[in-house]
C-alpha cells in the first residue's frame, strides 16, 4: 500500500530551541555544522550538533526570525539534553538559549495544503513569513510538495486534510 502525502500533520514530536542575542549567529556558527552568520532571513538550513569525535548528537532545521533571533527545530526527545549541552558553551557570547516549544506550534504540510500556503514554486530550504507564520519549504517527497509550518501557538492551525505524523515522517 502506497501512502499518499496530502494534508496537514501536527508535529508534536518536534520542539524548538530559541537562540537570541547579538552573538546568536556567531555562537551557533561555532557549535553547529551550519554557518548561521551567512544564513539569510529568507532561508532555512539543516544543521547538526556533533561531539568532539564528530558523532551527531542532534539535528536541526534552523532559520532566522531576525538577525538576532534563530529558531532550531529538533526532536523533543533530545531537546533538553541538547539545550543543556549547548548552554554550557555560551560563556561570554551575547546569546541566550531557551526551550521555545511551548511558544510555537509546528505542522507538516504536504501536497495541496503545502501548495495552497507555501506555493508550488518555492524552492527547497526557502523561508517565507505570512504575518507571524513561518513557512519553510522542504524537498518534495515522492514528487509531492512539502513544507514546515511554524507559528506562535496563538495562531489558528493551518487548514487542510488531516495527515498523520507517521505519514509525514514517511515523506
Amino acid at each position: 500500500m502506497k501512502t499518499t502525502l496530502n494534508g496537514v500533520a501536527p508535529l508534536s514530536h518536534l520542539g524548538l530551541i530559541r537562540v537570541e542575542g547579538e552573538d546568536a549567529a556567531k555562537f551557533l556558527h561555532g557549535q553547529l555544522s551550519q554557518d548561521f552568520e551567512l544564513l539569510k532571513l529568507s532561508e532555512a538550513r539543516l544543521a547538526a550538533f556533533c561531539s568532539a569525535k564528530g558523532r551527531m548528537q542532534a539535528s536541526f532545521i534552523g532559520f532566522k526570525l531576525s538577525p538576532q533571533e534563530i529558531l532550531l527545530v529538533c526532536q523533543r526527545d533530545v531537546l533538553a539534553t541538547t539545550l543543556k549541552r549547548l548552554s554550557m558553551f555560551v560563556m561570554r557570547a551575547k546569546a541566550k538559549l531557551s526551550d521555545a516549544s511551548a511558544d510555537f506550534a509546528l505542522f507538516g504540510l504536504a501536497g495541496d495544503a503545502a501548495e495552497k500556503i507555501a506555493g508550488k514554486t518555492s524552492p527547497a530550504w526557502s523561508r517565507a513569513d505570512f504575518g507571524n507564520i513561518n513557512i519553510v519549504s522542504l524537498y518534495p517527497a515522492d514528487g509531492v510538495s512539502r513544507a514546515l509550518w511554524v507559528a506562535p501557538v496563538s495562531e489558528a492551525p493551518p487548514e487542510g486534510a488531516a495527515l498523520s505524523a507517521a505519514d509525514w515522517a514517511w515523506g
